[in-house]
């Protein structure tokens, strides 16, 4: 993993049967899920702040989606399913 990330936030690859990519994680193992998902020319980054700032109980969560950051460069997005490919992508990682 070669991006830094802020106090508070982990990073690690996490891989599924669909894909291998980079995963941001805060708050407690068994806090309840809040999944966070960055649009166009993006990636998890983005919503670091806002994942430290969840209120105590709540886990985030944050992908790279593939195509963008960290995610194996090697899954290429089915365009003919629209955005359906990220959601599957999603769903495999939570």
């Amino acid at each position: 993993m070669s991006a830094e990330v802020l106090d508070g936030v982990t990073a690690r690859p996490v891989t599924t049967n669909r894909l291998t990519t980079r995963v941001l994680f805060t708050g407690p193992d068994d806090g309840i899920p809040v999944l966070f998902v960055h649009g166009n020319f993006s990636n998890a980054t983005w919503w670091e702040e806002t994942m430290i700032s969840l209120p105590d109980g709540y886990r985030g969560v944050a992908i790279d989606q593939r195509g963008y950051g960290e995610a194996d460069p090697s899954a290429k997005i089915d365009a003919t399913k629209g955005v359906a490919d990220l959601v599957d992508d999603a769903i495999a990682i939570m």
